[in-house]
């Protein structure tokens, strides 16, 4: 039984389709916190933090990426260490035995205090589940090597097969 669980893979294989059903599924309590699409008229323009915490009007739902081009995404990293700070500080002392963090990436880089805490909840009595995006970055290849952490891989394969797995190796069966 893993005492952490994250799922990685391509985008849009599924990931966070999988941890929604977990949580529905088992009634699983949690904070943390889900990095959202945001969207104009239909069409993809970044990306926004929402916290699974009490959080005062016009906190939440901070945009962390802006699209600029096709491919090209600037990061805003002060939304990790302000709000992202706050969610995770507030994770760890809430009454909620588990902790989302869906997702995380190389958009965390430069958020020092933010990676601190991403891996004092991986070494605190509570339960991590979340997406790692498939890309390498020092933050992430800590998480992947950490003995404590189970991380598995969504196919279009095995996407649809793959919650009992995440469901045993979080001892939830």
């Amino acid at each position: 039984m893993a005492n952490n669980l994250f799922l990685t893979g391509e985008k849009q294989v599924g990931k966070s389709t999988l941890l929604d059903a977990l949580i529905r599924e088992t009634g699983l309590r949690h904070t943390g916190f889900r990095t959202m699409p945001l969207r104009i008229d239909g069409v993809l323009k970044g990306h926004y933090f929402h916290g699974f915490v009490p959080l005062p009007p016009f906190v939440n739902d901070s945009v962390t990426t802006i699209r600029v081009a096709q491919q090209g995404v600037i990061g805003v990293e002060e939304v990790f260490e302000t709000l992202g700070v706050r969610v995770l500080t507030d994770s760890l002392a809430a009454a909620e035995p588990f902790i989302l963090m869906d997702e995380l990436g190389r958009q965390e880089l430069k958020a020092k205090e933010f990676s601190r805490l991403v891996e004092a909840c991986l070494d605190s009595p509570k339960r991590v589940i979340g997406v790692l995006q498939k890309k390498d970055s020092p933050l992430l290849d800590r998480i992947k090597n950490r003995e404590d952490t189970l991380v598995l891989t969504v196919t279009t394969e095995n996407r649809d097969s793959l919650l009992p797995e995440i469901r045993r190796g979080l001892g939830l069966e």
